[in-house]
Order: C-alpha cells, then sequence, then structure tokens
C-alpha cells in the first residue's frame, strides 16, 4: 500500500526552494499593487491568471511525481533524470544486484543443509528399527526395558530434529480440520505409557471431550513435547490433563520451575536450571512448541513454581483458522 502522506511530505521537501521563490514573488506583487494602486484592475487580473497558471502547474507536478512514486513503489521502475539521481539509481541497481545475489546463496546453503539434515534422521532410523529388533531378544526384563526407554529417547530426539527442520515448510502440508482433544491425548499418553510405568506415575484425564479446529500433525507434537518434559522432571505423583474453558491444561507434580526461568523457557537454546541440572535439556523442545502453537493460532503459556510442579495451557482460539 502506498504511503501518500509520506509522498506529500517529501515532495513538498523537494519543492521547497520552488515554493519559497513563488511566495516570495507573491509577496512582492502584493506590495507592488498596494503601493501602486493607479495602474487599475489590470495588475490584479494578471496576477490571477499567473496564481491560477501556478496552481495547475502543481497540480500536473504532483500528478507526474505521484506516478512516478507509483511505479517505484510497487514496480521498482525508476527514470532518473538528474546527474544524481542516475549516480544514485546506477549504485542502487548495483546494491541489490549484490543482495540478490547474497539472499540466492544464503537460500542455497540453507535448502543444502536442511537436505542433509532430512536424510540423516530418515537415515538413522533405519538402525534405530534394527536395534528395537535386537533389543526385543533381550531375555533380561530390567535391561531390556531400560534398553527399550534409552531407543525410545533417540528415536524422540531424532523427531524433534526433523519436525525443527519442518517448520521452514510448515505451510506447505497444514491440513486444519475439527479434531477431538480426547483422542489426541490418548494417543500421545499410549506412546509414553513406558514411562508411566517406569516411573509408577499417575495420569488423570478428564473433561476432553471437546473438538477444536487445528492440525492434528502438529499439535500432536505440541502436546508430545510439553507431557515429554512433564514426565522428564516429575519422579513421583503424576500428571492431570484437562480442559478449562479454552484452555488445554497438563499438570505436572514435578520440580517445577524457577521465577526467573519461566519468561525464557520458549527461548531457542534456553535449558535454565533445571535443564543444567539434570543435563538432559536441549532448549528446543519449548521453543518448537511456541512457534507451532503461534503457526496453529493457538496461544501457550506456563504457570510453575519450584518444587510446586507446573502447568502448561494451551488455549485454542478458532476464530484464527480456516478450515481447508
Amino acid at each position: 500500500m502506498l504511503n501518500w502522506r509520506q509522498f506529500f511530505l517529501a515532495y513538498l521537501r523537494s519543492r521547497i526552494r520552488l515554493l519559497v521563490f513563488i511566495f516570495l514573488i507573491s509577496c512582492l506583487a502584493l506590495a507592488f499593487h498596494i503601493l501602486f494602486t493607479n495602474l487599475g484592475s489590470y495588475f490584479l487580473y494578471f496576477f490571477l491568471l499567473c496564481s491560477f497558471l501556478t496552481l495547475l502547474f502543481f497540480i500536473w507536478d504532483i500528478l507526474v511525481e505521484a506516478e512516478v512514486y507509483r511505479k517505484e513503489m510497487l514496480y521498482s521502475e525508476r527514470e532518473p533524470k538528474s546527474p544524481l539521481e542516475c549516480a544514485l539509481a546506477e549504485k542502487l541497481d548495483e546494491r541489490e544486484a549484490e543482495l540478490y545475489q547474497k539472499k540466492s546463496e544464503a537460500e542455497s546453503k540453507l535448502t543444502d543443509l536442511l537436505d542433509y539434515y532430512t536424510l540423516w534422521v530418515h537415515q538413522i532410523k533405519t538402525p534405530i528399527a534394527a536395534t528395537r529388533l535386537l533389543v526385543a531378544e533381550v531375555s533380561e526384563r530390567e535391561l531390556k526395558r531400560q534398553l527399550e526407554q534409552e531407543i525410545f529417547k533417540i528415536d524422540s530426539y531424532t523427531n524433534l530434529v526433523l519436525q525443527y527442520l519442518r517448520l521452514e515448510s510448515f505451510h506447505d502440508d497444514l491440513v486444519l480440520k475439527k479434531e477431538n482433544i480426547e483422542n489426541l491425548v490418548k494417543e500421545v499418553i499410549r506412546k509414553y505409557a513406558i514411562f508411566f510405568i517406569q516411573k509408577s506415575l499417575s495420569i488423570n484425564m478428564h473433561d476432553l471431550d471437546r473438538s477444536i479446529v487445528t492440525d492434528k500433525k502438529w499439535l500432536l507434537v505440541v502436546i508430545e513435547q510439553i507431557l515429554s518434559n512433564s514426565l522428564k522432571y516429575t519422579n513421583e505423583g503424576g500428571i492431570e490433563i484437562y480442559m478449562d474453558g479454552q484452555d488445554l491444561c497438563i499438570k505436572d507434580t514435578g520440580i517445577g520451575i524457577k521465577n526467573s526461568d519461566v519468561l525464557r523457557v520458549f527461548e531457542r537454546g534456553f535449558s535454565g536450571y533445571n535443564g543444567r541440572m539434570t543435563q538432559q535439556s536441549s532448549g528446543l523442545g519449548l521453543y518448537l512448541t511456541q512457534k507451532i502453537s503461534q503457526e496453529l493460532g493457538h496461544q501457550i503459556r506456563i504457570e510453575s513454581e519450584l518444587g510446586q510442579g507446573t502447568t502448561v495451557r494451551i488455549k485454542f482460539a478458532e476464530v484464527n483458522l480456516l478450515i481447508e
């Protein structure tokens, strides 16, 4: 959208000397008319005619400059007139070409990097699947359980990398439709059942029979990351998942978060006190969670106190979404 206010201010600045000159001539003509009243009405008619022609000139000049301004803003078309404008236009074209080349090179490098890591993620899943088959043959129950948990963590971290890479093309495969929250939560709970069993944690789900408009795949990532964090920092008690108005709440009885860290937990790479203490945080999980939530039109916030557990709230805002 063209900024006409900015255009008129720039136009007045560019014509300031001409405007001052016309104003001085007008004042001189008016003083001349007052001093020499015997000239009659002919001088007044001549003055009015000159004023009218000046007004027509400015209207014409404004329309011409407005068209130049419009072409420059919309199509980057410029026709330099003065030597200075020619020099500036040439430098501007060179700078634009240089920036375009750098942008193309950066995009090419980013594409290569994304392709490499995407290929790496898919390749690493083959030995993970093979390891699962080998672990299935382990006879010692406790060792088998521990190995299964570690393989699950490796697979989860691998998926986290893939999901992070896919953020660049988030809208390419976005499918928005009505989803049942209870079904989504149960799907994630089943996936992490092994950790509930290992830690003897309880799970309490209620008031979840609600439907919302969202993308199932990406919302599952959000719920999974939050639940994974809750399980990571909860050693006794359990986790409660419920709907509170428009909020999906995931509440745990874990170690909680320091007040100084609550406002920074969504920053990329920030692990906080808990992450440094347990050496289990990558600083990407909650960052990824917030980015996905924002893209889906949902809002996420955390309520926590150290030693008192943590509650994560996902507020669903359907008004911002369109069903495709």
